[in-house]
């Protein structure tokens, strides 16, 4: 056993001049303790290698310090985000995080629901695919739960208010002049395509806007194969459901020789990193990513203190105006072969 492993509760309370009381409460984020005391606290117990028994708390506590995330997709960067928020707020408040990935597939999110269950205290839902009865399922077990772009009741929920969002790509299309506009849109199994879907059509009849819909998926490859479709059609301006399809659909064009925004407008949702870097840049909708996992920790901690849910947090995004969007050009006179 190392000298760091010996160290004691007792020990850092000695050294820092302190009770044992207020060592432990230090250390765990108590209220009741000031910030100057916490950092004294916190620096002596560095010094000396104090680190806590983290199966005595998860004891004392009678749950695990670890909370299940599932999210649909790892290797888009949206959620990677999102993880790195929630990961820095649960480990602050003595949290880690146990993670899968669904793929896509609602069948697998629930399976791995049920099994986290067993290993953590608490669970979030990126993005959630479950249909009803499985987020049902999801929430009837005995640990607290948030869901992130989901609203659901009895429950966490933080999210992106799409009904701004909407609002705020729509009204930058038409304030280029464009009055006909296609929505590539996202898996059917996501309550945010959903969400952008309504919300679309609702802020497209009241500016008076002709809103199409095509399906498209959640990748790269799903915007490059709706390439087709999209140059078909009447559009002079494209919303994709997430950054991934539309670079994807960028590079379609490209390769077809379309020029954006000359032809065709494009912009879409989410800010990833590399809607900077597509040809054009990509106007885009930037989410605080980091933010939703922070607020969707804030949630779970105030449950885990025995709280009562808070308000659900919605997030409004900001448009981040690139060279993929420009004036709306006539698409017959521009490309008779269309």
């Amino acid at each position: 056993m190392s000298v760091a492993e010996r160290v004691r509760l007792i020990d850092v309370a000695r050294e820092a001049g302190t009770s044992v009381s207020t060592v432990s409460r230090a250390l765990n984020g108590s209220d009741l303790i000031s910030p100057e005391v916490v950092a004294h606290v916190r620096t002596v117990a560095g010094e000396l290698g104090y680190r806590a028994d983290k199966r005595a708390q998860e004891f004392k506590l009678g749950r695990p310090l670890t909370v299940g995330v599932t999210v649909p997709d790892l290797t888009n960067p949206f959620f990677s985000e999102v993880l790195k928020g929630l990961a820095a707020a649960a480990r602050a408040g003595g949290y880690r995080l146990l993670i899968g990935e669904s793929g896509e597939d609602p069948a697998e999110e629930l399976r791995l629901v049920e099994e986290l269950v067993d290993h953590a205290g608490a669970l979030v839902l990126c993005s959630s695919r479950l249909n009803r009865a499985g987020l049902e399922k999801a929430l009837a077990l005995p640990v607290p739960v948030v869901c992130i772009n989901r609203t659901v009741k009895n429950a966490g929920v933080v999210a992106i208010d799409y009904r701004a969002a909407s609002r705020i790509l729509l009204e930058h299309l038409t304030g280029l002049g464009h009055r006909r506009v296609l929505y590539v849109g996202g898996p059917a199994t996501s309550w945010s395509d959903g969400e952008r879907r309504r919300t679309l059509r609702r802020t497209a009849r009241a500016l008076d806007v002709t809103l199409d819909e095509i399906e498209g998926g959640w990748a790269g490859h799903h915007g490059y194969d709706a390439g087709p479709t999209v140059l078909r059609s009447r559009a002079t301006a494209v919303i994709t459901f997430n950054d991934l399809v539309g670079v994807g659909l960028l590079s379609w064009l490209h390769d077809n020789d379309v020029e954006v925004p000359a032809e065709l407008s494009v912009a879409s949702y989410d800010d990833i990193p590399i809607a900077a870097y597509a040809r054009p840049p990509l106007t885009s909708l930037r989410n605080e990513r980091a933010r939703l996992g922070e607020l969707a920790w804030s949630q779970l901690s105030a449950r885990l203190s025995g709280e009562d849910w808070p308000r659900p947090d919605l997030l409004t995004p900001e448009l981040v105006v690139r060279a993929s969007t420009g004036p709306a050009r006539r698409r017959a006179r521009i490309r008779a072969t269309t």
